[in-house]
């Protein structure tokens, strides 16, 4: 039996706990959320920490997470730490030299990025930071004080395209007040049935370009949404003369959210707290053309980034964004071919779930017992 201790939530519950239910693995596993039965009255020996130790400032709450990681370290034989984070960055690497495995959801291709300074621990909000002069009001940098060989120790796990879109907040929401009360596998059974395209990229869609995002609120980390938002207003009101507006942009119920997606042609997702973005696997669901800033910085799985063949890059300035915008709104044979593949390579993925929750853990696993 593997303890595995959690702090549940949407993401934890409906994203990346999905290997864990799965039929072959789930009864190996004992699910708890409190520290203090880990230390006090758990016999297993190996831990799997999932979404804890994720504050939002480490700064503050730092030091305490390392007097109790040096406890569960005392104690188990195996810790094995999947860092919730969204964003490939620097977070929470000062756990390293207390976890046996550290597991992100997205790892730098250029594993040299751990070495730098990054402002607000992430590659984006520093490059938005050191150019454009983000600046947030509590302010965080990665000093360097984790050595080379810990950093090779990072590894890639999966990330929240483990799952099933559209996501449904109310039902999710109900699911992980149920997981909280002890019961996750009850919690589970709140996700929604998978729905696969209807069409891919139909001309028939009457959105061309579906934009409806807002910015977070950390100034760094929402910089690139808000860019991205000024150059769409000031290229509508250029436009606006010519023709009707390209940009779906605004607030949206979800219902209606859903339903403008799948009459969506193209689908603009910026970053948000992270790279990968719940939107980018629901337009993929939608039979959408994903259109998103260059990703070609990190690995990740399941991986939809394959540049002009599973969604078209932009660049972090979006310099050419109205430029491949009208190109693949010319384009439907184009458009439909990538938002085909992003689709197929989505599912080829999720298929081999299991196949990379194995390759990775299967060590662990006793089936003959």
């Amino acid at each position: 039996m593997i303890t595995v201790l959690v702090y549940y939530d949407r993401i934890s519950l409906f994203h990346t706990l999905t290997p864990f239910f799965l039929k072959k693995y789930r009864d190996f596993f004992h699910f708890t959320q409190s520290v203090d039965y880990c230390l006090r009255r758990d016999r297993n020996k190996v831990l799997w920490l999932e979404r804890q130790f994720q504050h939002s400032d480490p700064r503050d709450l730092e030091k305490d997470d390392v007097a109790v990681l040096r406890k569960l370290r005392d104690k188990y034989e195996k810790i094995i730490f999947l860092n919730g984070k969204p964003e490939a960055g620097t977070n929470r690497l000062d756990v390293l030299p207390f976890v046996d495995r550290f597991f992100d959801k997205s790892v730098f291709s250029n594993y040299d990025h751990y070495k730098e300074e990054l402002y607000g621990k992430n590659l984006f909000a520093d490059y938005y930071h050191r150019k454009y002069g983000a600046t947030d009001s509590k302010e965080y940098i990665f000093k360097k004080n984790i050595d080379e060989t810990a950093i090779k120790r990072i590894e890639l796990s999966w990330n929240i395209g483990v799952g099933v879109y559209p996501r449904w907040n109310r039902r999710q929401r109900i699911g992980a007040a149920i997981a909280r009360a002890d019961f996750p596998g009850v919690g589970r059974l709140f996700n929604a049935a998978r729905k696969p395209p209807s069409d891919f990229s139909s001309s028939k869609r009457s959105v061309p370009v579906h934009a409806r995002f807002v910015p977070v609120f950390c100034p760094s980390i929402a910089y690139q949404r808000t860019l991205f938002l000024e150059k769409i207003k000031t290229f509508e009101g250029a436009e606006r003369k010519k023709s009707g507006p390209l940009f779906l942009t605004g607030m949206a119920r979800q219902k209606q959210y859903y339903h403008e997606l799948t009459d969506s042609k193209i689908v603009l997702s910026p970053f948000g707290w992270g790279e990968v973005c719940h939107r980018d696997f629901e337009a993929i669901m939608a039979g959408a053309l994903l259109l998103k800033p260059d990703m070609s910085h990190l690995k990740t799985y399941p991986d939809v980034y394959l540049p002009n063949e599973t969604y078209v890059p932009v660049d972090w300035d979006g310099d050419d964004l109205f430029e491949k915008v009208k190109y693949y709104l010319a384009n439907e044979k184009e458009r439909s071919r990538i938002a085909r593949n992003a689709y197929e390579q989505y599912e080829k993925d999720l298929s081999s779930l299991e196949e990379r929750f194995m390759s990775l853990f299967g060590s662990l696993f006793d089936f003959k017992t």
